[in-house]
Protein backbone atom coordinates (compact mmCIF):
# COMPACT_ATOMS: atom_id res chain seq x y z
CA UNK A 1 0.00 0.00 0.00
CA UNK A 2 1.75 3.39 -0.65
CA UNK A 3 2.27 6.23 1.20
CA UNK A 4 -0.17 8.50 -0.04
CA UNK A 5 -3.32 5.70 0.38
CA UNK A 6 -2.56 5.94 3.98
CA UNK A 7 -2.54 9.04 4.78
CA UNK A 8 -6.03 9.35 2.89
CA UNK A 9 -7.77 6.18 4.66
CA UNK A 10 -6.17 8.11 8.45
CA UNK A 11 -8.02 11.10 7.08
CA UNK A 12 -10.86 9.40 6.27
CA UNK A 13 -11.05 7.68 10.03
CA UNK A 14 -10.30 10.91 12.13
CA UNK A 15 -13.45 12.77 9.77
CA UNK A 16 -15.82 9.68 10.67
CA UNK A 17 -14.73 9.57 14.63
CA UNK A 18 -15.31 13.38 14.81
CA UNK A 19 -18.58 13.16 13.20
CA UNK A 20 -19.16 10.71 15.57
CA UNK A 21 -18.57 12.61 18.53
CA UNK A 22 -20.72 15.44 18.13
CA UNK A 23 -19.65 16.94 14.53
CA UNK A 24 -23.97 17.25 13.66
CA UNK A 25 -26.35 19.35 16.06
CA UNK A 26 -28.05 17.36 18.94
CA UNK A 27 -31.77 17.16 18.84
CA UNK A 28 -33.60 19.91 20.68
CA UNK A 29 -34.70 19.47 24.11
CA UNK A 30 -38.17 19.10 25.01
CA UNK A 31 -39.55 22.43 26.08
CA UNK A 32 -40.97 22.17 29.44
CA UNK A 33 -44.73 23.08 29.67
CA UNK A 34 -45.67 26.46 30.63
CA UNK A 35 -46.61 26.71 34.22
CA UNK A 36 -50.50 26.90 34.46
CA UNK A 37 -51.87 30.37 36.08
CA UNK A 38 -51.91 31.15 39.57
CA UNK A 39 -55.56 30.96 40.83
CA UNK A 40 -56.88 34.26 42.25
CA UNK A 41 -56.57 35.21 45.90
CA UNK A 42 -59.95 34.15 48.00
CA UNK A 43 -61.85 36.39 48.99
CA UNK A 44 -62.54 36.12 52.88
CA UNK A 45 -66.54 36.30 53.49
CA UNK A 46 -66.26 39.06 55.83
CA UNK A 47 -64.50 41.07 52.98
CA UNK A 48 -67.36 39.43 50.63
CA UNK A 49 -70.15 40.97 53.09
CA UNK A 50 -68.72 44.56 53.77
CA UNK A 51 -68.75 44.64 49.36
CA UNK A 52 -72.53 43.83 49.85
CA UNK A 53 -72.89 46.65 52.72
CA UNK A 54 -71.10 49.32 49.97
CA UNK A 55 -73.13 48.43 46.96
CA UNK A 56 -76.35 48.22 49.33
CA UNK A 57 -75.65 51.31 50.82
CA UNK A 58 -75.50 53.35 47.86
CA UNK A 59 -78.95 51.34 46.83
CA UNK A 60 -80.36 52.98 49.22
CA UNK A 61 -78.21 56.33 49.05
CA UNK A 62 -79.51 56.59 45.39
CA UNK A 63 -83.00 55.98 46.36
CA UNK A 64 -83.38 58.43 49.28
CA UNK A 65 -81.73 61.56 46.54
CA UNK A 66 -84.75 60.54 44.33
CA UNK A 67 -81.83 59.18 41.70
CA UNK A 68 -83.39 56.05 40.84
CA UNK A 69 -80.90 55.69 37.63
CA UNK A 70 -78.03 55.65 40.02
CA UNK A 71 -79.85 53.01 42.03
CA UNK A 72 -79.22 50.40 39.73
CA UNK A 73 -76.10 49.54 38.87
CA UNK A 74 -75.08 48.80 42.46
CA UNK A 75 -78.50 46.91 42.32
CA UNK A 76 -77.76 44.85 39.34
CA UNK A 77 -73.81 43.88 40.66
CA UNK A 78 -76.04 42.44 43.75
CA UNK A 79 -78.24 40.84 41.63
CA UNK A 80 -75.30 39.30 39.72
CA UNK A 81 -72.72 38.80 41.94
CA UNK A 82 -71.03 35.44 42.43
CA UNK A 83 -70.57 34.40 45.76
CA UNK A 84 -67.87 33.33 47.41
CA UNK A 85 -66.93 29.95 49.50
CA UNK A 86 -67.00 30.33 52.96
CA UNK A 87 -70.38 31.42 54.37
CA UNK A 88 -72.20 29.96 57.04
CA UNK A 89 -74.12 27.32 56.12
CA UNK A 90 -78.08 27.84 55.90
CA UNK A 91 -77.94 31.20 54.69
CA UNK A 92 -78.01 30.25 50.74
CA UNK A 93 -81.71 31.61 50.57
CA UNK A 94 -81.37 34.57 52.69
CA UNK A 95 -78.77 35.84 50.00
CA UNK A 96 -81.16 34.54 47.26
CA UNK A 97 -83.36 36.77 49.13
CA UNK A 98 -81.30 39.85 49.10
CA UNK A 99 -80.66 39.02 45.16
CA UNK A 100 -84.23 38.62 44.39
CA UNK A 101 -85.15 42.55 45.75
CA UNK A 102 -81.62 43.88 43.76
CA UNK A 103 -82.76 42.84 41.31
CA UNK A 104 -86.51 44.15 41.28
CA UNK A 105 -84.70 47.49 42.22
CA UNK A 106 -82.73 47.57 38.44
CA UNK A 107 -85.63 46.63 37.09
CA UNK A 108 -88.56 49.16 37.85
CA UNK A 109 -88.71 52.98 36.96
CA UNK A 110 -90.88 53.34 39.90
CA UNK A 111 -89.46 55.25 42.62
CA UNK A 112 -91.85 53.79 45.60
CA UNK A 113 -91.55 49.99 44.30
CA UNK A 114 -87.63 50.68 44.28
CA UNK A 115 -87.41 51.68 48.02
CA UNK A 116 -89.40 48.81 48.87
CA UNK A 117 -87.60 46.32 47.33
CA UNK A 118 -84.57 48.37 48.72
CA UNK A 119 -86.01 47.74 52.26
CA UNK A 120 -86.34 44.12 51.89
CA UNK A 121 -82.68 43.90 50.50
CA UNK A 122 -81.74 45.24 54.09
CA UNK A 123 -83.81 43.18 55.58
CA UNK A 124 -82.42 40.49 53.97
CA UNK A 125 -79.28 40.99 55.07
CA UNK A 126 -79.83 41.31 58.60
CA UNK A 127 -82.51 38.08 58.98
CA UNK A 128 -79.10 36.26 57.31
CA UNK A 129 -76.63 37.70 60.21
CA UNK A 130 -79.10 36.42 62.82
CA UNK A 131 -79.13 33.33 61.30
CA UNK A 132 -75.85 33.22 61.16
CA UNK A 133 -75.37 34.53 64.43
CA UNK A 134 -72.96 37.20 63.02
CA UNK A 135 -72.84 40.24 64.39
CA UNK A 136 -71.63 43.05 61.35
CA UNK A 137 -69.28 45.81 62.88
CA UNK A 138 -71.07 48.92 61.52
CA UNK A 139 -69.76 52.50 61.04
CA UNK A 140 -70.78 54.45 63.92
CA UNK A 141 -73.33 57.18 63.05
CA UNK A 142 -72.82 60.15 65.28
CA UNK A 143 -75.72 62.75 65.33
CA UNK A 144 -75.40 65.99 63.72
CA UNK A 145 -73.97 69.07 65.78
CA UNK A 146 -76.49 71.32 64.18
CA UNK A 147 -80.28 70.73 63.93
CA UNK A 148 -81.10 74.24 63.38
CA UNK A 149 -83.22 75.43 60.20
CA UNK A 150 -84.05 73.49 57.40
CA UNK A 151 -80.69 72.24 56.85
CA UNK A 152 -80.46 71.14 60.28
CA UNK A 153 -83.76 69.39 60.32
CA UNK A 154 -82.73 67.32 57.37
CA UNK A 155 -79.72 66.52 58.69
CA UNK A 156 -81.23 64.95 61.95
CA UNK A 157 -83.75 62.84 59.23
CA UNK A 158 -80.57 61.31 57.58
CA UNK A 159 -79.34 60.65 61.02
CA UNK A 160 -82.72 59.37 62.43
CA UNK A 161 -83.59 57.26 59.13
CA UNK A 162 -79.56 55.79 59.09
CA UNK A 163 -80.23 54.63 62.62
CA UNK A 164 -83.44 52.36 61.25
CA UNK A 165 -80.92 51.34 58.65
CA UNK A 166 -78.75 49.88 60.45
CA UNK A 167 -81.37 48.21 62.58
CA UNK A 168 -82.74 46.33 59.53
CA UNK A 169 -79.29 45.42 58.65
CA UNK A 170 -77.36 44.18 62.15
CA UNK A 171 -80.48 43.07 62.85
CA UNK A 172 -81.04 45.53 66.28
CA UNK A 173 -84.56 46.35 67.88
CA UNK A 174 -82.70 48.89 69.83
CA UNK A 175 -80.82 50.73 66.52
CA UNK A 176 -84.59 50.74 64.80
CA UNK A 177 -86.26 52.48 67.49
CA UNK A 178 -83.84 54.86 68.26
CA UNK A 179 -83.86 56.05 65.17
CA UNK A 180 -87.84 55.83 65.14
CA UNK A 181 -87.99 58.17 68.34
CA UNK A 182 -85.14 60.68 66.68
CA UNK A 183 -87.13 60.52 63.07
CA UNK A 184 -90.73 60.85 64.97
CA UNK A 185 -89.30 64.01 67.18
CA UNK A 186 -87.87 66.09 64.53
CA UNK A 187 -90.90 68.05 63.10
CA UNK A 188 -90.10 71.50 61.36
CA UNK A 189 -90.45 74.50 63.47
CA UNK A 190 -93.21 76.83 62.16
CA UNK A 191 -90.85 79.21 60.74
CA UNK A 192 -89.44 76.87 58.64
CA UNK A 193 -92.36 75.46 57.45
CA UNK A 194 -93.20 78.89 55.91
CA UNK A 195 -90.47 78.22 53.59
CA UNK A 196 -91.18 75.04 51.73
CA UNK A 197 -94.67 74.30 49.46
CA UNK A 198 -97.98 72.49 50.93
CA UNK A 199 -97.09 69.56 49.63
CA UNK A 200 -93.76 69.41 51.34
CA UNK A 201 -95.65 70.13 54.21
CA UNK A 202 -98.14 67.43 53.33
CA UNK A 203 -94.92 64.64 53.20
CA UNK A 204 -93.29 66.13 56.82
CA UNK A 205 -96.46 65.10 58.07
CA UNK A 206 -96.52 62.08 56.91
CA UNK A 207 -92.73 60.97 57.70
CA UNK A 208 -93.27 61.47 61.37
CA UNK A 209 -96.89 59.46 61.60
CA UNK A 210 -94.58 57.06 59.67
CA UNK A 211 -91.96 57.06 62.63
CA UNK A 212 -94.54 56.67 65.12
CA UNK A 213 -95.84 53.52 63.21
CA UNK A 214 -91.86 51.91 62.75
CA UNK A 215 -91.85 52.39 66.69
CA UNK A 216 -94.62 50.07 67.30
CA UNK A 217 -93.55 47.84 64.12
CA UNK A 218 -94.39 44.53 65.92
CA UNK A 219 -92.15 42.22 63.15
CA UNK A 220 -89.96 42.22 59.96
CA UNK A 221 -92.23 42.43 57.60
CA UNK A 222 -94.27 45.84 59.08
CA UNK A 223 -90.31 47.11 59.58
CA UNK A 224 -89.74 46.78 55.25
CA UNK A 225 -92.86 48.32 54.49
CA UNK A 226 -92.64 51.48 56.69
CA UNK A 227 -89.15 51.63 56.06
CA UNK A 228 -89.33 51.35 52.46
CA UNK A 229 -92.41 53.73 52.82
CA UNK A 230 -89.89 56.34 54.52
CA UNK A 231 -87.04 56.33 51.99
CA UNK A 232 -89.93 56.41 49.16
CA UNK A 233 -91.61 59.36 50.69
CA UNK A 234 -87.88 61.47 50.72
CA UNK A 235 -87.45 60.96 47.35
CA UNK A 236 -90.62 62.36 46.45
CA UNK A 237 -90.14 65.36 48.99
CA UNK A 238 -86.67 65.86 47.68
CA UNK A 239 -88.35 65.88 44.09
CA UNK A 240 -90.17 68.74 44.65
CA UNK A 241 -87.50 70.75 45.47
CA UNK A 242 -86.64 70.84 41.92
CA UNK A 243 -83.08 69.07 42.37
CA UNK A 244 -81.90 65.62 43.74
CA UNK A 245 -80.95 65.97 47.12
CA UNK A 246 -80.32 64.16 50.26
CA UNK A 247 -77.03 61.70 50.50
CA UNK A 248 -74.25 62.25 48.26
CA UNK A 249 -73.68 65.61 46.16
CA UNK A 250 -77.05 67.95 44.63
CA UNK A 251 -77.33 66.82 41.27
CA UNK A 252 -79.77 69.15 39.20
CA UNK A 253 -83.33 67.16 37.48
Amino acid sequence: MSRRLLVVLAFLSVTIIAAGCGGSAPPPAEEAPAAAPAPPPAVSAGAHMAEHFTKIREVEEAIIRGDIESAKAPAQWIADHQETAGLPAGTENYVIEMKSAAKAVGATDDIGNAAVAAAKAVSSCGTCHAAAKVTPKLPDEAAPADTSGTTGHMRKHQYAVNLMYRGLMAPSQDLWTKGAEALKASPLTEKDLTKVTKEIVVFEARVHELADRAAKAPDTGAKIAIYGEIIGGCATCHGLHGKVWGPGLPKTN
